[in-house]
C-alpha cells in the first residue's frame, strides 16, 4: 500500500533526484538513474515514495519491484518450474522480475554490488523495453518496458564506469541541508512514525496536484526533445 510509504511531496531537498525521478515518470524511455550517497541519506525513502506519484496511462496503478541483493539471473529473467516439470509433467513459468516490473518502475538497491552481468541485462532489457528468454525448452520475447532506478553507496564498491555511463541520469545526494531544513525532516519524520495514515492524508492534495501535472505533461505531444538535448540531460551532480 502507498500508504506504507513516505510522501514523496513530504521529502525536503534532493531537489536533482527529484526532478530525475519526476522527468522519468513523464517519459519512462529516458534510461533510468543511479542515486548516489551515503548510508543513510535516504535515498530508498526517495526512490520508494516514487510509487506515490507513478499512475499508468489508464490510471491502473503501476508495478513497482525491487531486486534483491543476490538475486539470480534465473529470478531476474524468468525461470521454468523443473520440480513440477519432472514430478508431474506440468509445465509452468514463473515470470522474472524484469518482466514483472513492466510498465512501473525496476528498483535496483546497492545496485553495485549486484554481478556485473545482471546490471548489464537488465541495462539492456531498460534500454530496448524487451529481452529474449530462453529456458529449457522454453524461447519467447519478453515485453519489459520499466523505469529503472538504482541507488548505490559508492564507499562499498563503485559500479564499472561502462555500466553507470549507460544510466541517462547519476545524482550524488549530499546531505547538507540547513538548520531550517533539518528542523522540517525531523518533524515530518516524526508526524509520519506517530501517524502514517494521518501523514498522508495532509499530502494528498499535492501528490493529487504533482500527478495531474506529470499526466498533463505526458499529453503534451507538440512537445518534441532532440537528440542532442535528450543527451544534454544527463547530469552528474559533483
Amino acid at each position: 500500500m502507498n500508504s506504507l510509504f513516505f510522501p514523496f511531496t513530504a521529502i525536503v531537498g534532493m531537489d536533482l533526484a527529484r526532478h530525475s525521478l519526476i522527468f522519468h515518470a513523464i517519459d519512462q524511455s529516458l534510461g533510468g538513474t543511479v542515486l548516489m550517497g551515503h548510508r543513510g541519506c535516504a535515498k530508498s525513502t526517495m526512490v520508494r515514495a516514487f510509487k506515490n506519484i507513478l499512475v499508468r496511462r489508464n490510471s491502473v496503478e503501476a508495478p513497482f519491484v525491487e531486486v534483491p541483493l543476490g538475486a539470480s539471473e534465473e529470478r531476474l529473467l524468468g525461470s521454468v518450474d523443473t520440480t513440477l516439470l519432472v514430478e508431474q509433467g506440468k509445465w509452468r513459468e514463473h515470470k522474472g522480475l524484469l518482466e514483472q516490473a513492466h510498465g512501473g518502475v525496476l528498483y535496483v538497491d546497492e545496485v553495485n554490488l549486484l554481478p556485473d552481468h545482471l546490471v548489464d541485462q537488465t541495462l539492456d532489457a531498460a534500454a530496448s523495453g524487451q529481452y529474449r528468454l530462453e529456458r529449457e525448452g522454453l524461447s519467447r520475447q519478453v515485453e519489459a518496458r520499466f523505469i529503472l532506478v538504482g541507488t548505490m553507496n559508492p564507499e562499498e564498491g563503485d559500479l564499472r564506469p561502462q555500466l553507470l555511463d549507460r544510466f541517462t541520469h547519476g545524482v550524488i545526494i549530499r546531505d547538507n541541508y540547513s538548520a531550517e531544513e533539518r528542523r522540517e525532516i525531523v518533524r515530518s519524520r516524526m508526524a509520519f512514525e506517530d501517524d502514517p495514515v494521518a501523514f498522508h492524508k495532509e499530502n494528498e492534495a499535492g501528490l493529487s496536484a504533482l500527478k495531474e501535472r506529470i499526466q498533463n505533461a505526458r499529453n503534451l505531444s507538440l512537445i518534441h526533445i532532440s537528440e542532442p538535448t535528450r543527451l544534454g540531460m544527463i547530469s552528474y551532480a559533483v
